[in-house]
């Protein structure tokens, strides 16, 4: 006998998965563009299981706080710094300069 699972419990475990898989590459990524986007992607894939489980409380203080406020400020930080890793390799004589 075959059962048959609801859609929406699919949809969960595949949001939830690509949600794990954007936490793991935010975790490893050198470049912090790149990991402050990976963030947001899995800030949307959690909101889109907050709305399957019909909790749209969840969805919008998630979508205020972990969508947009929380990447608008650490875009503007991260534009802000400067990259000291060129420099910092120089002063030691890592890179040859020309």
């Amino acid at each position: 006998m075959i059962l048959s699972v609801p859609v929406c419990y699919i949809l969960i475990a595949l949001f939830m998965t690509y949600a794990l898989i954007l936490t793991y590459k935010t975790m490893i990524e050198k470049d912090l563009v790149k990991a402050v986007i990976y963030s947001a992607g899995q800030a949307v894939a959690y909101t889109l299981v907050f709305t399957l489980l019909a909790a749209p409380d969840l969805v919008l203080a998630y979508v205020a706080v972990g969508v947009g406020m929380y990447t608008a400020l650490f875009l503007f930080i991260i534009s802000r710094t400067e990259s000291k890793e060129y420099d910092n390799l120089k002063e030691l004589g890592g890179m040859n300069e020309k």
